[in-house]
């Protein structure tokens, strides 16, 4: 069986104006056959828990999980911490599944981060050009796209060109804009 790890959260990051803001999230699994249009109501009512204006995003990963690898981790883990509060085991079960040798896909993310429609046509040219046998997916995001190919090969030449631009700024890191087992952000929601 297969899975895929879910990631709902209100960030910091997203809402700094917001008074009194306490970081909100909520991990957990869902079979690869999940319903769509109930896990987004599920996320709805995560995001209509938030304060007035507050932003929420809601993620899932990019590579199925394998149901074996992660039973044999969560039998690992329940094995190495037998006094842990096992009713916060869901986030766990997450967290152990979303490790990447839990991965049953060898996809990769690329967080593209312009917004030009332009740009992201360029950049899938761009792949396609260094290895042809490549699918592609495009994603909108908050500030840009994701970019999602189904298998790994010799980027270089495009994290070079489409990477980050300030090489000097170490908080721009080339690992932040290739991610090959990551999280693809589905949606996100501002609650009124």
């Amino acid at each position: 069986m297969f899975y895929k790890v879910v990631f709902f959260v209100s960030r910091n990051k997203d809402n700094k104006t917001i008074e009194n803001f306490k970081e909100r999230k909520q991990a957990f699994l869902v079979r690869e056959d999940y319903d769509k249009e109930k896990l987004m109501n599920k996320f709805h009512e995560f995001a209509k828990k938030g304060q007035p204006g507050e932003m929420s995003r809601f993620y899932i990963s990019v590579n199925k999980r394998d149901g074996a690898k992660v039973h044999q981790a969560l039998m690992h883990w329940l094995f190495d911490h037998p006094d842990e509060d096992y009713s916060k085991l869901e986030p766990k079960l997450a967290g152990l599944a979303a490790e990447p040798h839990c991965a049953a896909e060898k996809k990769w993310l690329f967080d593209f981060d312009n917004p030009s429609q332009e740009a992201v046509n360029e950049f899938q040219y761009d792949i396609k050009q260094i290895d042809p046998t490549v699918n592609v997916e495009v994603y909108r995001t908050v500030h840009g796209f994701a970019v999602i190919v189904d298998h790994g090969f010799d980027a270089r030449t495009l994290v070079e060109k489409w990477g980050p631009e300030d090489k000097e700024d170490k908080s721009q890191k080339k690992s932040d804009f290739l991610k090959r087992d990551d999280m693809l952000l589905m949606t996100w929601e501002v609650n009124k």
